[in-house]
């Protein structure tokens, strides 16, 4: 208190109401500590903690309550643009657009970290060419082509030939021939009597060939030819001629494709007389014999020849029964899968292969050969994970990476680039496509106790939403962007897409690159010292005086300083030689 014993009365020395008036107060310890030793007690309103939660709820609630009337108007201004222009014209066209766009849950992405993207799929995906239909398509295959050599520096033969077609049919037998572009290459009859069912191409480029297949098991093998288009004599001519209107010859297609039918088939007959059901096709070149493999509802593969002929039929059911779900050839290799086997086709000795992976127990759901490593194998289960092997010998199986579950949901269909896994994920109203990270198996870093690599900690790459698809196709090129291929569910609409993702290959470095500098360093003392000591032998024949130390000098590598008189003698030297060489033979000759 001030010493002239002025202040409040609880502060005066010797008021009584010191303790009498706070005794009556019940305070927290920490208060009542504080005003035991001086401090001021809480004068404020005061409530137990349950109290106290409930207000403060109940706060929330209110401004809750307000943010939804706000959020319900907001929402019924932007019913329509015209609304929302009307509304709200100070907001932009691209503000509407994104309060009413469909997005993902935000709380699914939130509570789901391994399916969140670490980038966004514009970075990598370009769209180069949507093409409606007016009638409704079903299959769709890329046709790989040879890159063109050609030694001509004329104008046509700069325009670049594709490496690609995209090959789509439809169930009445039709099929078109569509540049990556989206230009229409050729149309072509398939000439079924029975709707087409299944679709076929080489996965390589060494012969083009169409393969369809009909449901009465009739399968029809065209060959397509492709080559630049170029210019006829009487085109040019007539070109030359029209100097009012003309059209640049680079507008359209640059390739010329022609179509032919090669060869017919039928798949056998079972054993009850019917005839099966094709599930699956595949084209395959093995030791450069072409075969054509047609997997069926009974299990069986049968393998035709180029000519027609069948080889023989091999049984995947082992008399259990199944179809046969899936046939994919890869770099003359051919992977089967029925039910939850999975293997080789062994065409060499004609033969399956199956296998079975330890480290793998759950389902097959889909296995898939990797296009860029023909021993590499994706497998996804029940779950959706997505499980990747290295099979040597087409029967030894090692796990290089598993992605953990719920990165990915079944239904998943995959394919894959060089470093990534392209996975197509399918819904009911939408589907998305997505990148796996694997550019790490094969480097050696960070390998388990089994050997295997775990995967990133970010493993999808991009994902990229989209409507229902019907049917997808994937290219991988060397030099340029992969390509990717959709057909929508109504199969009235195809879109083709390019991929520019790539590995980052560190240069390789050179081991010897430390020891260049004292090597060269060690070889220049030596040559330094050689040369050294060599004129230092020299001089000491020298010092022997006279003619022989001169030619000993230049016996030993010195120069010879021929003067006046050592060229004199030279001579007379050469000339004594020369009369001692005549006189020799002379006496060679009488003898």
């Amino acid at each position: 208190p001030p010493a002239d014993g002025s202040g409040p009365p609880h502060c005066q020395e010797g008021s009584d109401t010191d303790d009498d008036a706070l005794a009556d107060i019940d305070l927290p310890p920490h208060m009542a500590r504080s005003v035991a030793t001086g401090g001021t007690p809480y004068g404020g309103p005061k409530a137990d903690l349950i109290s106290q939660e409930i207000k403060e709820l109940e706060d929330v609630i209110r401004l809750s309550s307000e943010r939804i009337k706000l959020l319900k108007e907001l929402s019924a201004a932007l019913a329509s643009p015209e609304q929302a222009a009307a509304a709200l014209p100070q907001l932009p066209a691209t503000a509407v657009r994104a309060l009413r766009e469909d997005l993902p849950l935000l709380s699914d992405l939130a509570g789901q970290p391994l399916r969140t993207p670490g980038a966004a799929s514009e970075d990598f995906l370009v769209s180069k060419v949507v093409i409606p239909f007016d009638e409704e398509f079903d299959f769709l295959k890329f046709l790989p082509l040879r890159s063109p050599r050609t030694q001509s520096s004329t104008a046509a033969a700069q325009v670049p030939m594709p490496n690609a077609l995209l090959v789509t049919a439809r169930k009445d037998g039709e099929v078109l021939l569509l540049t990556p572009s989206g230009d229409l290459a050729l149309a072509f009859e398939a000439v079924h009597d029975q709707p087409i069912t299944h679709l076929a191409v080489p996965s390589s480029h060494e012969e083009y060939l169409v393969a369809t297949c009909d449901a009465g098991g009739t399968i029809r093998v065209h060959k397509v030819s492709v080559r630049q288009r170029r210019m006829e004599k009487k085109e040019k001519a007539a070109r030359k001629s029209n100097a009012t209107d003309k059209i640049s010859q680079h507008l359209g297609s640059s390739v010329n494709v022609t179509v032919q039918f090669q060869k017919q088939m039928q798949v056998p007959e079972a054993e009850d007389g019917s005839t099966p059901t094709v599930t699956t096709m595949a084209v395959v070149s093995q030791a450069s014999t072409k075969f054509l493999l047609a997997g069926d509802s009974t299990g069986k593969i049968t393998v035709f020849t180029r000519n027609g002929t069948v080889k023989t039929v091999l049984d995947t059911s082992e008399g259990i029964g199944g179809g046969v779900d899936s046939l994919q050839a890869v770099h003359g290799s051919v992977m089967y899968r029925s039910g939850q086997d999975w293997g080789y086709v062994d065409l060499e000795k004609f033969e399956l292969r199956p296998v079975d992976c330890p480290m793998f127990n759950g389902r097959v759901m889909d296995a898939v050969l990797d296009t860029t490593v023909a021993s590499r194998v994706m497998v996804t289960d029940e779950d959706g994970s997505v499980w990747i092997f290295t099979v040597k010998n087409k029967k030894d199986c090692k796990l290089d990476m598993h992605f953990e579950n719920g990165t990915t949901s079944w239904p998943l269909h995959l394919s894959s680039v060089r470093g990534f896994v392209l996975g197509l994920e399918e819904g009911e109203q939408a589907s998305s496509v997505l990148a796996l990270n694997t550019s790490m198996i094969g480097k050696g870093k960070g390998k388990s106790e089994a050997g295997s690599v775990p995967p990133p900690s970010q493993p999808i790459v991009w994902r990229r939403n989209r409507g229902p698809v019907r049917s997808w196709s994937v290219q991988r090129r060397s030099k340029e962007g992969d390509l990717l291929a959709f057909l929508s569910r109504d199969g009235r609409e195809i879109e083709i897409m390019e991929l520019l993702m790539s590995v980052y290959t560190p240069p390789v470095a050179d081991q010897f690159s430390n020891f260049k500098m004292p090597v060269i360093a060690v070889a220049v003392v030596l040559v330094m010292g050689y040369q050294y000591m060599k004129n230092k032998g020299g001089k000491g024949l020298l010092g022997g005086g006279g003619a022989g130390g001169r030619a000993g000098g230049a016996g030993a590598g010195g120069k010879l300083d021929f003067g006046d008189s050592d060229f004199a003698a030279a001579l007379r030297n050469k000339k004594r030689l020369g009369g001692l060489g005549g006189l020799k033979g002379k006496a060679g000759a009488l003898g």
